[in-house]
């Protein structure tokens, strides 16, 4: 087993990261496709089969079909960036590890049967992945251009999906692609489809000691002993730091390239498309964490929703390819401007030309149009998103989507569509509902134009106030920006000693509104929203309030959100568990919530007036914190919240008699 490198030599490395930074910018990378590629190559022996085109070497065990070694070839010879057998990773913490610390990269997926079949017994969280002589491994290609492999496992009693994955060398390509299809036959019973994802373990030895998480961000990797674990894959450092692989989360559909980075190596995941993710532009999920690089496909983190199928129900799905891109350059800037070109070169031959398998859609469409709002101005600040028919775009599994942002002049325009038929679905532009366009059908090269889709304004009279905007987000509030972080629930008591008590028209969202409401307070339960009213209101009055997460207190099923109006109660709000944005650091789930209260507009009162909201369920601060303070459990360490998106109020005036 190698040693993790010394705290000094990491010093001395990080401390050459500026001066490298500042040249990064005239370094020109290693290599990135081979002006003169070497033919590729697979051969086989009796324990793997090794696929080599000159500059990326990967072997491919035949007893499980996983990786045993991810190597690079430069001047001096084969480097491992994966770990092998004399290069396992350190000290195993969480699962990722123990799943199987001297793979390079494997497969892996969760699932449940709906009846667990008499005398058997689900392996954790209904995890499977292949054992030792169950891979059927058959050679797809093998010319001097092209060498492929073919994974496959059948249905299992417990996990009822034949799988086959594949890997890809391709000639003067400095790295290898990967890819999955699923598939639940007719003859299978009913299941339901959590997740599936590669798994790369880097090597250890010093080679990478920066994460790159997207937009150039680096973070160096935590090399500190663990000295407690408080919560799931959650451990505090001996620096006292915090170390948990949450801490990574993106949006998939923004972050198409991140990956570890040293020196003068790197190793990344570029996706050229994000199209067969569940959940849409939304989606939430981990990259990397330790020496664990990973790609995950589909799963239901932050509330997304799994492929749940019915007994005999036929469902198959591709899941990639994704590209697993090997470089050389001089320092972490260099080599992600690398990186970045890498993707937009793999976008750009999307979809790929050379991918053999049958329900990989090559001949695609185009879905094309324009959003107003009320007045004929533009929609903008949205998504435009195809997905699954008849089913809410944020919780769409089973087949394929596709989404853009709206222009400046409202158009969109979704390219590489697969022929089928999806409902459009237009979300943002500070409306709480979604815009619908129902049945779009799309045809093989063929082109949808929409046209201009008009998008009804959701007005309820004269508008008072709103504090933030529609976007299904609370990252515009305070410390939104920071969700990510452990434990943001303590942060709350240094910012808010007096907890929330926003004035319109003096208040900022950015500073006086927290992005989580949690079931604590310091001083005062509730969070006040003060304002004034020039003169006496008759008529119905709405308060609009969006959702962006919610997470009941511990041991309670729904939230109880009480909303006041100058003292008197309007509304009591009861919302399930959507994700967990709350304890796994994010500002939204991908479950999405909105709820009009609506009051007699004479509870307002000319002059000073005041809404209120509060957790019926809150605990003081003080007495949570002593209570958990040796919790191990992320229920039991994190309070429950709401996140609002937004909150709207307007008085539509009584009519004339």
């Amino acid at each position: 087993m190698i040693n993790p490198p010394s705290r000094a030599a990491l010093r001395r490395s990080r401390a050459l990261l500026p001066a490298l930074a500042l040249c990064a910018a005239a370094a020109a990378p290693a290599y990135a496709d081979d002006a003169n590629p070497a033919p590729v190559t697979l051969t086989q022996d009796a324990a793997y089969l090794t696929l080599e085109n000159g500059l990326v070497q990967i072997r491919v065990e035949r007893s499980d079909g996983y990786l045993a070694s991810i190597r690079q070839h430069d001047a001096g010879g084969w480097h491992d960036l994966g770990v092998t057998d004399q290069h396992a990773a350190y000290e195993a913490h969480g699962d990722d590890f123990e799943n199987d610390p001297e793979k390079a990269m494997y497969w892996d997926a969760n699932a449940d049967v709906a009846v667990v079949p008499p005398g058997l017994k689900e392996d954790r969280k209904g995890y499977f992945r292949i054992r030792d002589g169950e891979a059927d491994i058959r050679i797809v290609s093998r010319t001097s251009d092209r060498a492929e492999v073919s994974v496959r496992s059948k249905p299992t009693p417990l996990f009822p999906f034949d799988v086959d994955f594949h890997y890809v060398v391709t000639k003067g390509k400095s790295g290898f692609y990967a890819y999955a299809v699923v598939h639940h036959g007719s003859d299978q019973p009913a299941a339901t489809f959590y997740q599936n994802r590669f798994v790369v373990k880097t090597v250890m030895d010093g080679t990478f000691d920066q994460w790159a998480i997207g937009g150039g961000k680096f973070v160096p990797i935590p090399q500190g002993e663990i000295v407690k674990q408080l919560s799931d894959a959650t451990f505090q450092l001996s620096d006292g730091t915090i170390k948990t692989k949450y801490m990574n989360s993106v949006y998939w559909s923004q972050v198409p390239v991140y990956g570890y980075v040293g020196p003068h190596r790197g190793l990344w995941m570029i996706e050229a498309s994000p199209e067969y993710h569940n959940g849409g532009p939304v989606k939430q999920g981990q990259t990397l964490h330790d020496n664990v690089l990973l790609r995950v496909l589909q799963s239901v983190h932050f509330g997304a929703s799994p492929v749940v199928l019915k007994d005999g129900e036929e469902w198959r799905k591709v899941y990639g390819p994704f590209f697993v891109y090997l470089n050389r350059g001089e320092g972490p800037a260099a080599l992600w401007q690398d990186a970045a070109r890498q993707h937009e070169n793999e976008a750009a031959n999307w979809p790929y030309a050379w991918v053999d398998e049958p329900a990989y859609q090559k001949t695609r469409g185009e879905v094309s149009g324009a959003v107003t709002l009320a007045g004929g101005a533009p929609a903008t600040n949205a998504w435009a998103i195809l997905s699954d028919p008849d089913v809410p775009w944020s919780a769409q599994n089973k087949g394929y989507a596709f989404w853009s942002t709206l222009g400046p002049d409202g158009r969109f325009d979704l390219k590489h569509v697969i022929p089928g038929t999806y409902d459009l679905y237009v979300s943002g532009a500070d409306q709480p509902q979604d815009l619908v366009v129902r049945r779009v059908k799309v045809l093989a090269d063929g082109r949808v134009d929409l046209g201009t889709i008009a998008w009804p304004d959701e007005a309820h009279g004269e508008r008072l106030w709103q504090i933030g905007r529609f976007d299904r987000s609370a990252a515009e509030f305070r410390s939104g920006g920071d969700a990510r972080n452990f434990q943001m629930f303590r942060r709350y008591a240094q910012q808010f000693p007096h907890d929330v008590d926003y004035v319109i028209g003096e208040s900022r969202p950015a500073r006086d509104w927290n992005y989580a409401q949690w079931t604590l307070y310091n001083e005062h339960p509730e969070w006040r929203i003060r304002f004034d009213v020039p003169h006496p209101r008759s008529g119905t009055a709405t308060l609009t309030i969006g959702f962006a997460s919610s997470q009941p207190a511990r041991g309670r099923k729904l939230t109880d959100l009480r909303v006041k109006v100058n003292g008197t109660e309007v509304a009591a709000i009861h919302l399930p568990k959507t994700g967990t944005a709350g304890y796994r650091g994010g500002a939204q789930d991908s479950q999405y919530n909105v709820r009009a209260i609506t009051f007699d507009a004479a509870l307002l009162k000319a002059g000073s007036n005041a809404i209120s909201l509060y957790h019926a369920d809150a605990a003081p601060f003080a007495r949570f914190t002593a209570v958990s303070a040796d919790a191990g459990a992320p229920a039991d360490t994190t309070p429950g919240q709401v996140m609002y998106d937004a909150l709207r109020l307007e008085v539509e005036p009584a009519a004339s008699p």
